[in-house]
């Protein structure tokens, strides 16, 4: 005989499967869903505004938003990237030992700064170290996305997840886990990580092991970068003659882009040929050449309805004239998932009135699209070759958490004004870790007390660049799913859950349970962020513990692990996300390489928890 559930879990439960639909969806972003949620758990009464807004006063957020600052400085000084340096010279062109030293400094990063941070941390210097191998950054790039999250799980604050299960078990009484709890749960993961990946990469990406880097050089040259966009394909020469309908009048006015589907990309002026970035408000002169983008016949037409002197393809140019960048130059941008750019047409993105870069090409996995680009709609991972001053461009080191820059020649920007700032950075961080692990602060303390010092230092220009480097949707996503807990708790729906699982424990003994618990969580972060399935699940296996008289240490441990250790789909993610089109992967290969894996470690860790805190 069935019985009724209460109306309040019935709505609680009818606004979590939304709620979930639409992460999986990613048709919105994820902050504006979980405030949404929020907001219904409070018009239908099950949340009062007090429980409801008690996620924004958890401390967790706090800590959130200076691991995100601390994270930014060790970016933005070039620590990050000097120890990677340091550490990857000694390997010379080993490429064995080169991915082993990549594994190991990608997870003592991912130790402090979140997974994402770790892989735009890295992933410009393996792409750079792979064409000075003269190989295919494919063979690293997916290892070093697993792990980033493989070494968040070395401490407390290395994972979302990992603070968010810590919290749930502190709000049921028990004491919080220190800074290096999670440390022998790391170690597992990074050893049996480590022992698949390496071979596994090898064998499974063979198919990609002939191809060639881009570069034999150091990094990939500014030349290479344009001819593996294929830069000069539908490029066209054209010279602006006496009487010409374009002289004298602004790019703005011309509208050349909407009337013949032409981009203007550069403008060369005078007997020097003087390299012009084009903008809204350039003028064009009698005499200019002028580069256009286009189809062959758009750019015909266009040069015979204007008076211009079409003066043939640059792909027919001698190659020592076919490319200059003297004051105009390129770089490659691959874009964050949560990016704001994302989902919006080229046109729309503002880029060109933003940072006065123009978009050359997009990079979609293996295809590159080049024609009616203002209307194409940016996706998550996209590669974009982008055009634009040298002052321009090195902008776009400012807004790292909306792309990665790839295939930035050094040598044309000015080094970091902030690089002297690199010892005290560490001192700082290195203090907050002896007061975590001593015990001599709290998290929270620690972490603000670092994140507040590497500002008042000077290690962000000024503060708002400190507040560009917090991510904010993941920090609202968070608070306005914490209350999740409060509102499945009252409503009975943990219980039930715990029930549930309880029984098979009780039947099956405490390792059915755990193995429960843990494949859940993993599967359901397949398809939603891990830290929201945290959140849910985290009362529900501490509960599951309690019931059958166990210790919730292995449980705990056991949904922070599968929430982290999500491999299986390229947009599980984001770090997942973001290595996709740099590493030229396909979805099949985040199968082949990432599912095994996941279901493997869920295996290891059923068996190794119990052994490391036991029931």
């Amino acid at each position: 005989m069935f019985t009724t559930a209460p109306w309040p879990m019935v709505i609680t439960l009818a606004v979590l499967t939304v709620t979930v639909v639409f992460f999986v969806m990613g048709k919105y972003r994820s902050d504006l869903i979980a405030v949404c949620a929020l907001i219904c758990l409070m018009l239908f009464g099950i949340l009062t505004p007090e429980e409801a807004l008690s996620g924004f006063s958890n401390s967790i957020v706090l800590i959130l938003a200076g691991v995100f600052i601390i994270g930014g400085a060790v970016v933005r000084t070039g620590l990050a990237g000097a120890i990677s340096n340091k550490i990857l010279g000694l390997a010379g062109d080993n490429q064995n030992l080169i991915f082993m030293l990549i594994m190991f400094l990608t997870a003592m990063i991912g130790s402090l700064v979140s997974t994402t941070g770790t892989v735009a941390i890295m992933m410009p210097i393996v792409v750079s170290m792979a064409a000075a191998l003269n190989a295919s950054p494919s063979r690293f790039l997916m290892p070093l996305a697993f792990m980033s999250s493989m070494g968040g799980m070395l401490t407390l604050i290395g994972n979302s997840p990992n603070m968010v299960v810590n919290d749930v078990y502190v709000k049921a009484g028990f004491e919080s886990l220190t800074l290096f709890s999670f440390l022998p749960v790391g170690l597992v993961t990074l050893a049996f990580g480590m022992f698949i990946l390496a071979p596994a990469t090898s064998w499974f990406l063979a198919r990609r092991k002939n191809e060639k880097g881009e570069s034999k050089d150091k990094g990939m040259s500014l030349k290479d970068l344009a001819e593996k966009y294929q830069l000069t394909q539908n490029m066209f020469k054209a010279e602006v003659q006496e009487g010409s309908s374009l002289a004298g009048r602004t790019l703005a006015e011309l509208g050349l882009t909407g009337k013949y589907e032409v981009v203007i990309q550069e403008i060369r002026r005078g007997k020097n040929q003087e390299q012009i970035a084009p903008g809204p408000g350039t003028v064009i002169l009698t005499g200019d050449t002028l580069h256009c983008m286009g189809a062959p016949e758009k750019v015909e037409h266009m040069a015979e309805a204007c008076g211009l002197k079409l003066g043939g393809s640059l792909g027919e140019i001698k190659d020592k004239d076919k490319y200059r960048f003297e004051s105009i130059g390129i770089c490659e941008l691959v874009l964050m998932s949560a990016s704001r750019f994302v989902n919006r047409t080229v046109a729309e993105s503002g880029l060109r009135e933003q940072f006065g870069i123009s978009v050359l090409s997009i990079q979609r996995g293996d295809q590159y699209i080049r024609d009616n680009l203002k209307d194409r709609v940016i996706q998550p991972g996209d590669a974009l070759l982008v055009q634009g001053s040298w002052e321009n461009i090195a902008r776009l080191a400012d807004f790292s958490q909306n792309w990665v820059i790839v295939g930035r020649p050094e040598e044309h920007i000015k080094s970091s004004a902030l690089k002297h700032k690199m010892p005290y950075v560490a001192s700082i961080i290195m203090l907050m870790i002896l007061a975590m692990a001593a015990g001599l602060l709290p998290t929270v303390t620690a972490i603000m007390l670092a994140a507040a010092l590497i500002i008042v230092g000077g290690c962000f220009r000024n503060l708002e660049e400190a507040y560009l480097a917090i991510n904010w949707e993941t920090i609202v996503m968070i608070a306005s799913m914490l209350p999740f807990a409060i509102a499945m708790e009252k409503t009975g729906m943990v219980a039930i859950a715990a029930q549930f699982m309880t029984a098979l424990g009780t039947a099956y003994g405490p390792y059915m349970a755990l193995a429960v618990v843990y494949f859940v969580t993993s599967g359901m972060n397949i398809i939603i962020s891990s830290t929201p399935v945290a959140l849910l699940v985290a009362p529900v296996a501490i509960q599951i513990a309690l019931n059958l008289g166990y210790s919730p240490l292995p449980f705990v441990f056991g949904v922070a692990t599968a929430a982290c250790m999500c491999f299986a789909s390229p947009f599980s993610t984001p770090s997942n996300a973001l290595v996709m089109s740099a590493g030229r992967y396909t979805f099949f290969d985040y199968l082949k390489i990432g599912l095994p894996l996941q279901i493997l470690m869920g295996i290891v860790m059923v068996i190794a928890l119990p052994l490391l805190f036991p029931f």
